[in-house]
């Protein structure tokens, strides 16, 4: 009787361990897929950098052009109201900006 309580423990802790072994790998699939969400979207995210770079450096040349021909009174032109919302879109950019250089 002694043996059949040993094999039904030993029975039992094989279920135990297979049992933790399905979690562990179901908890592995669900943390890859994560894992591809997530290089993706950082893919995303560089792709949309570099655009925002190359965007900057677009605007940073037009300016540079105006500045060399003595249109250096672009923001002297904008009213109060178009200073402020220049000014919350550049702020969100660069929020962007650095988020995504974070990543």
């Amino acid at each position: 009787m002694a043996e059949l309580t040993k094999y039904e423990l030993l029975i039992n802790d094989l279920g135990s361990l297979e049992s933790q072994a399905s979690i562990l790998i179901s908890k592995f699939k669900d943390t890859f897929a994560r894992n591809i969400e997530l290089e993706n979207f950082l893919a995303e995210a560089k792709k949309e950098n570099i655009m925002l770079l190359q965007e900057i450096t677009k605007l940073e040349g037009e300016f540079q052009k105006k500045k060399e021909n003595g249109e250096t009174d672009l923001f002297n032109s904008l009213t109060l109201k178009e200073r402020d919302s220049l000014k919350v879109r550049l702020q969100n950019l660069i929020s962007k900006i650095d988020y995504h250089l974070s990543s």
